[in-house]
């Protein structure tokens, strides 16, 4: 009996904060440098598509198109990110493919070739996104298709 109720009082106790941060986590898209790679290429379509809340636009490197994840409307307005179509870039990122099989990169930086502006997205020592003041605790990929679980 006693061991009953000391097990229930535990999870009491326990089940809130695992609320919080399911909760927490369920905006958090995470980034896993297992799958780092830099792509060079040209955009094909800028502001194509959005991603849980962050703007995507397409690319294309030797023939395969990328659908390049970058940041919040707010962010980009407030950086002055503003990408033509044809023009040649260089991204580092994280490379997963989405449910519907469409390959992503989640960027880490974004370099302009003919202008030489290089864009970082996320921090470089913990992968945690440049807009956020939200500390991530761990970086991955599963955090995408699973929010509010950790690794």
């Amino acid at each position: 009996m006693i061991k009953e109720t000391v097990t229930v009082l535990s999870l009491l106790l326990i089940l809130p904060g695992l609320v919080d941060s399911a909760a927490a986590g369920s905006n958090c898209i995470g980034y896993d440098e297992n799958t780092e790679i830099i792509v060079s290429g040209t955009v094909l379509e800028p502001g194509a598509c959005e991603f849980r809340g962050l703007r995507c636009f397409t690319m294309e490197s030797r023939s395969r198109v990328f659908h390049v994840v970058t940041a919040p409307d707010w962010f980009l307005k407030r950086i002055h990110l503003n990408l033509q179509q044809g023009t040649i870039i260089r991204v580092v990122g994280s490379k997963f493919y989405s449910s519907d099989g469409s390959l992503y990169l989640m960027a880490k930086s974004l370099k302009n070739i003919p202008t030489g502006r290089n864009v970082q997205f996320r921090d470089t020592a913990s992968c945690r996104p440049v807009w956020s003041r939200q500390a991530i605790k761990r970086s991955s990929c599963m955090k995408i298709f699973f929010p509010g679980r950790s690794l």
